[in-house]
């Protein structure tokens, strides 16, 4: 379990989205007569719970649902049963917050429910962010905001429905486009074949045959290159990141990333940064391979 925690967010960068606070533990009864300062998601582990918001029914939440909440809103809540009702929940601030929701179609009020993998998934996500807090302010901050991100759009593509397995109505390539736009979505972590091939309702041996089928390479081999790209593209735009801290924020080992940086771009990546002239050739070459 993880107590409440709130994070500060004083750093000279005005962050479109920030962490105010997270947790993940049995919630007991909580009154909010003046409502929550920020934004909240609240997603249900175990048990289940009664939501109530003034001049509206109750909403009941159970084991699989996420619950918005938007701030400053007058509401009380209280576990339902015996069964400890165990609550994740990350507050949201920042400048962008009401835009990126808007864009991103996240309803509030409207208990949502997923299934079991995707639970799984962002438990470990709160877990991470939790832990954020222990970094160097700094980092934490910055990596904070790129993982409240990515959840949101992970809950987004959830509730569109570009995520349920097995739809029947969907063609092989409309699923494998939802398959690389998630592995564009989350190239930066520890991706497995496994939950890429979930993504789209295939088992992991027919995923990597009908993905060769289609683009000339296993799955693998394509986050491989995407990552090499974005680790191009970052070694361009981001000179004050080191090499090491741009392989990280790809995804992958330092040794690992430079090896294979040199063996598709002929290059390593600190002469690729020095170097405009190979830098631009080799970036014109391999998006058009790439793409």
């Amino acid at each position: 379990m993880l107590p409440f925690r709130l994070f500060h967010n004083q750093g000279e960068l005005d962050l479109p989205l920030s962490l105010y606070s997270c947790g993940l533990h049995p919630q007991h009864t909580i009154h909010r007569p003046i409502g929550y300062p920020t934004f909240q998601c609240m997603i249900c582990f175990s048990g289940s719970g009664v939501f109530h918001f003034e001049g509206m029914s109750n909403l009941n939440m159970k084991r699989g649902d996420i619950l918005f909440v938007p701030s400053k809103i007058a509401h009380d809540y209280t576990p339902s049963e015996t069964e400890p009702w165990i609550l994740g929940y990350m507050g949201i601030e920042g400048s962008h917050v009401e835009a990126i929701l808007s864009t991103l179609q996240l309803p509030t009020l409207t208990p949502v429910a997923i299934n079991e993998h995707e639970l799984q998934q962002l438990e470990v996500d709160i877990q991470q962010l939790w832990h954020m807090n222990e970094q160097e302010e700094e980092d934490a901050n910055r990596n904070a905001s790129i993982k409240i991100y990515s959840m949101l759009t992970y809950i987004a593509t959830i509730i569109r429905g570009e995520q349920k397995p097995f739809r029947s109505n969907a063609g092989v390539k409309e699923l494998l486009r939802a398959s690389v736009q998630y592995m564009e979505q989350h190239y930066m972590e520890d991706l497995s074949l496994a939950n890429i091939a979930y993504t789209v309702g295939y088992s992991k041996q027919h995923f990597q045959r009908k993905f060769k089928e289609v683009y000339g390479m296993n799955p693998n081999q394509y986050l491989q290159r995407l990552r090499l790209l974005k680790g191009a593209q970052l070694l361009e735009s981001e000179l004050e990141l080191s090499v090491g801290e741009v392989a990280t924020m790809v995804g992958m080992e330092l040794n690992y990333f430079v090896r294979l940086f040199k063996r598709k771009y002929g290059i390593t990546p600190a002469k690729y940064r020095i170097h405009k002239d190979e830098r631009s050739s080799v970036l014109q070459q391999y998006r058009i391979d790439y793409f």
